[in-house]
């Protein structure tokens, strides 16, 4: 049996931050899960930068499970006075907002880093940061074996969509890779970046590809439910839509996916067709709102900042199809939790996208505006095509799944850990 090692920061901040639970929370979350239920994993737990919040975020949502959490006794101790503190207030109440910025603030002049307890750590057969860089104590030490998932690259390949601390970070987690790390990549196409930008040997380096939840992402088919969601958020359950889940940045390719909607409905008089985007404001958001300003005809683009992960199958079912002509991607979520609610695709053929799309989709340039605006028109006025790429969908969705991601990941700990 493997002892392991998984650091769980990114879960105590989207614990308290739903925001946050971006693609890199959900694997994180699903990684814990499938190996705390995996009887071949003895599973502890470590935390780098959200100790209090990870205490909070165990205690909520594996209120079962004892783990162990190899993190000094001193810092242990402080993270647990803190939320002695705060569940004194509301959970997310103003107050305790207002307590716990202090405490973060304090820690972070104080000690913005949590100490693992080194006396231990010996005794492990793996360390997995499934995302920040491997902490220093265990950095230059061949016992345990280190594990680092890598989502991409993109703040490296594409430096102009990224402000600088996205970049410094970037930069530490490569740093942090030494003789005794091996890192996981979400797809054959992180695998070659990460080796041709750091030289890192191709048989030291493994793919294991992501997963979407088959609990929260499924064809939904109760139109009561989508109805009711629908309006919500605003959307004409009398209108067809085409729909985009993405946080609203420039990498994403917004701007292009607005004109190519909008120059298609106007030359096609498409008048019962909309453009719904589902995603928080990214960096340089405001180049996409004055995309959206600018045009006469801007009713017709429906944004909803963000939406719980327990509506968007309803969002995914009933919309035309899923537009997401991302300029690069480590993976592509989206487009997975699309084709597993059966939605027909339209995405990228560079980077990852055609890993996970496969041939169940319509993989356009994503630099080419033209050809982002003829598939959304093919798609709209071929229904044949829609229910086609709907079962296309549905099939490829079948090669992934959490299960599989957990398998994947125990056989590369027991492939190096000894």
């Amino acid at each position: 049996m493997q002892k392991v090692i998984l650091d769980t920061s990114v879960l105590g901040l989207g614990h308290f931050h739903e925001q946050s639970r971006t693609g890199i929370f959900r694997v994180a979350e699903e990684l814990l899960k499938g190996l705390n239920e995996s009887s071949e994993v003895a599973l502890s737990l470590a935390n780098s930068e959200n100790l209090p919040e990870i205490l909070s975020y165990l205690k909520t949502y594996f209120p079962q499970s004892k783990f162990d959490l190899v993190n000094n006794n001193i810092d242990k101790i402080g993270a647990k006075f803190e939320n002695t503190i705060l569940s004194i207030f509301p959970f997310k109440s103003l107050a305790q907002k207002t307590i716990r910025e202090f405490f973060v603030r304090t820690r972070g002049y104080i000690k913005p880093h949590f100490s693992l307890n080194p006396s231990s750590l010996s005794s492990y057969n793996i360390y997995h940061s499934p995302f920040l860089p491997i902490p220093t104590e265990l950095q230059g030490i061949s016992k345990p074996k280190k594990v680092i998932t890598i989502h991409d690259l993109i703040p490296i390949l594409l430096p102009q969509y990224f402000n600088e601390s996205n970049k410094i970070v970037m930069g530490k987690i490569l740093n942090s890779i030494d003789e005794n790390t091996f890192p996981i990549c979400v797809s054959e196409a992180t695998k070659n970046d990460l080796c041709e930008i750091t030289g890192i040997s191709p048989e030291r380096v493994s793919v294991v590809h992501l997963a979407a939840s088959k609990a929260t992402f499924y064809p939904e088919y109760d139109q009561s439910k989508i109805s009711s969601i629908l309006k919500k958020y605003n959307i004409s359950a009398d209108r067809k839509y085409f729909l985009s889940v993405a946080t609203l940045e420039p990498r994403k390719n917004i701007e292009r996916t607005i004109r190519a909607f909008l120059n298609m409905i106007q030359q096609e008089k498409a008048n019962d067709l909309d453009l719904v985007l589902v995603g928080t404001k990214g960096w340089k958001f405001d180049k996409i709102l004055e995309e959206i300003e600018s045009n006469t005809i801007k009713k017709r683009i429906i944004t909803t900042g963000f939406v719980a992960d327990e509506d968007l199958s309803a969002l995914y079912s009933s919309a035309t199809g899923f537009i997401y002509p991302s300029l690069y991607e480590g993976f592509g979520l989206p487009p997975l939790e699309a084709l597993q609610c059966g939605t027909p695709v339209i995405s990228s053929s560079k980077s990852s996208i055609p890993e996970v799309v496969g041939k169940a989709g319509i993989l356009i340039e994503p630099t080419d505006e033209n050809a982002i605006s003829q598939a959304m028109l093919t798609l709209y006025k071929d229904e044949n095509l829609q229910t086609e790429l709907s079962k296309k969908a549905l099939i490829q969705a079948q090669n992934f799944s959490w299960k599989q991601f957990t398998n994947e990941h125990i056989k590369i700990y027991q492939k190096i850990g000894f």
